[in-house]
């Protein structure tokens, strides 16, 4: 995925989730210096943070790595129905 739409997804997202940077860092470990990089799309993120960016921010890794699409989902809820729908990323 091209630096700058990654930069773009997980700023808006974490902006949406009314988090500060440094929130971001403590969920995740990963400096604020390096989450600024990131965010400005000056710098590829590393494999390990990828997978810790997709948790604090809810976006799973593999949309991080290949960009915004339209994903299905399906889980079981805690009364034991089925999830099942389609969610924008």
């Amino acid at each position: 995925m091209e630096l700058d739409v990654f930069a773009k997804m997980i700023s808006e997202k974490r902006n949406a989730l009314g988090l500060s940077m440094a929130d971001v860092s403590e969920k995740t470990g990963i400096a604020v210096d390096l989450l600024e990089k990131y965010e400005a799309g000056i710098q590829k993120p590393k494999a390990r943070d990828l997978k810790s960016l997709g948790k604090a921010l809810d976006i799973p890794p593999v949309i991080l790595m290949h960009g915004p699409c339209t994903a299905h989902y399906s889980n079981i809820d805690e009364n034991g129905h089925k999830i099942s729908k389609w969610k924008k990323y």
